[in-house]
């Protein structure tokens, strides 16, 4: 009953996790007009980029902290400090009103919000794998599916909102002040969770324990870099696509990002059962490559008569597929005295190199057009993937995660 209780809270308040970073993407190309100004596509990009690049410390911080002190506490920690985060940002003044000092308090807001949720991840990964001890495949896609849960909550509330007359002055604003909300009801269910038994059971570490315990990093953030760019040049960037390329309006974007998101979960329920039958690796391998097929129908067909809402169905349901392995996958490479530590700096770490990308295809975008400038770095993540992935072994067959 114990490890249910804790894999339904790690879930759940991933969802929530997730809510609050959705709000952050979905508004990008409002917060360009009303923080970024005079940047263009790159003032839509920076509060993501700010977001995610700030990760990696927090996840190798709590990750560590999860290690040697516990995965509860951390819990509880990191959701206070990203929800903190994300409600100031509603009542944030623009630019317009306060000038230059409004970019830079979205800015400080973001980078703190990335090592709270950074952090999170080193805990609530860990802790949901540790609490399942069969078909812990099908169950990486349902805990990895609880992002696009959240995404799709906040897209909900974005395209009920993007039609109201008010909603560039102050609507948006709501989007980050009920984010409240999920953080309140993710605190609740925190305090309810216990540490999992393979932690228990485990001799505490000290901290060259845990480093020591770290060699697998490498491949695991090989992985995870070529995942992070196809989802950051992927459906991370595509509601800028909708939105600062295409001039769509967010009444027309918001609804096709929800759809994106929504076919996403049961893409990613479908491959996590699938990594259960074939492997995490070969899934992984497998659903990279149907990824940059769906995203070549959507940045080059759509310019050549490919309808966008099928091109955008096709996207949804192809790029989640290769990271619905990643709970598991990585839970599995590392041993218990170290597994925190390595889930929350292999998963956050990569957005060091990943977290640019969206400056990447704006960067090309001056010479190529944004659609084959967003493919080429797409389809960059993918190769890095694939490699990462074939460096390292099956974790079906030859897993860390037992008790030690």
């Amino acid at each position: 009953m114990t490890d249910k209780a804790n894999y339904l809270g790690a879930y759940f308040s991933w969802v929530m996790d997730s809510y609050d970073l959705g709000a952050v993407v979905i508004t990008a190309s409002i917060l360009e007009k009303l923080f970024y100004p005079t940047l263009g596509l790159l003032g839509a990009v920076l509060p993501i980029v700010f977001t995610v690049v700030s990760r990696p410390l927090g996840g190798f911080l709590f990750g560590l902290f999860s290690d040697l002190k516990g995965r509860k506490v951390m819990l509880i920690f990191t959701v206070l400090g990203y929800s903190a985060t994300v409600g100031i940002t509603g009542i944030l003044p623009t630019y317009y009103q306060i000038g230059i000092l409004a970019p830079v308090l979205l800015s400080l807001l973001r980078i703190f919000q990335g090592i709270f949720i950074g952090g999170d991840v080193s805990s609530s990964f860990t802790l949901a794998m540790e609490s399942v001890s069969i078909r812990r495949g099908l169950f990486s896609g349902i805990m990895q599916s609880g992002t696009l849960v959240g995404f799709v909550l906040v897209d909900l509330l974005f395209t009920l909102l993007a039609p109201k007359p008010f909603f560039i002055s102050y609507g948006w604003r709501i989007i980050f002040l009920t984010a409240i909300i999920p953080a309140a009801l993710a605190v609740i269910i925190r305090s309810k969770i216990s540490e999992s038994e393979i932690y228990m059971k485990v001799e505490k570490p000290k901290t060259a324990d845990v480093i020591y315990g770290l060699k697998p990093l490498i491949q695991t953030i090989s992985v995870m870099i070529g995942f992070w760019i196809m989802i950051y040049a992927g459906p991370q960037f595509v509601p800028i696509l909708l939105g600062t390329i295409m001039k769509l309006p967010p009444s027309v974007y918001g609804p096709l990002a929800l759809y994106m998101n929504l076919i996403g979960i049961p893409s990613m329920i479908l491959s996590g059962f699938a990594a259960d039958k074939i492997g995490r690796k070969s899934m992984g391998i497998l659903g990279t490559i149907v990824s940059s097929a769906v995203a070549s129908i959507l940045y080059l067909g759509v310019n050549h008569g490919f309808p966008l809402l099928y091109a955008i169905l096709l996207f949804g349901f192809g790029v989640n597929l290769p990271s619905a392995i990643t709970p598991a996958y990585l839970s599995e490479r590392f041993r218990t005295i170290s597994r925190a530590t390595g889930v929350g700096f292999s998963y956050n770490g990569a957005f060091l190199v990943a977290g640019f990308s969206s400056i990447y295809i704006s960067l090309l975008s001056r010479t190529l057009s944004p659609y084959v400038s967003a493919l080429i770095v797409f389809g960059i993540g993918s190769v890095i993937s694939i490699i990462g992935l074939l460096m390292g072994p099956e974790t079906l067959r030859q897993s860390e995660l037992t008790t030690e």
